[in-house]
């Protein structure tokens, strides 16, 4: 499969109701080279997100009416849905053991509040490079089975 090429900036929705936190990521995330869109409640993320998905989503888990847990569910979702979802990363004034007990496995895709908004901005560029990042084809090396079950020079 050939990468698509595009000039195209990667969007980043911000799901969060301080605006203060909001500003202060919007400014990062654009000066880190991303296009930045937001939005305050679950309900608006849930619509952006099932419309026009980005390419990454950072939550608040602690939105009004318990918003953010939903949220949380949709992108999880997505994936086993379209086999395809944006990247996300969740954040939240709870440590990350009660997260967890809350809303399930995190991972990696977590940061507990207050945090470095550069922190966030190189957890995304992980994520997005990882999730892009082009499948080598097996005719490109060549492997195995269209070898007649000899592996390569070389190859483990």
């Amino acid at each position: 499969m050939t990468p698509v090429i595009t000039d195209r900036q990667p969007t980043i929705l911000i799901i969060e109701d301080d605006e203060g936190v909001v500003r202060m990521l919007r400014f990062c995330l654009r000066e880190a080279g991303f296009d930045a869109a937001e939005v305050f409640t679950g309900g608006a993320a849930l619509d952006i997100l099932q419309r026009e998905p980005p390419d990454a989503a950072v939550l608040d888990l602690q939105l009004p009416n318990g918003q953010g847990g939903a949220v949380l569910d949709w992108l999880r979702r997505s994936e086993e849905r379209t086999g395809s979802s944006p990247v996300w990363v969740v954040m939240s004034a709870l440590d990350w053991v009660e997260a967890t007990k809350r809303y399930g496995p995190l991972g990696d895709h977590f940061l507990a509040k207050p945090f470095d908004p550069w922190e966030l901005v190189a957890i995304l560029k992980k994520l997005l490079t990882a999730k892009h990042k082009p499948e080598q084809s097996s005719a490109e090396h060549g492997d195995a089975k269209s070898r007649g079950g000899v592996p390569a020079e070389g190859a483990i």
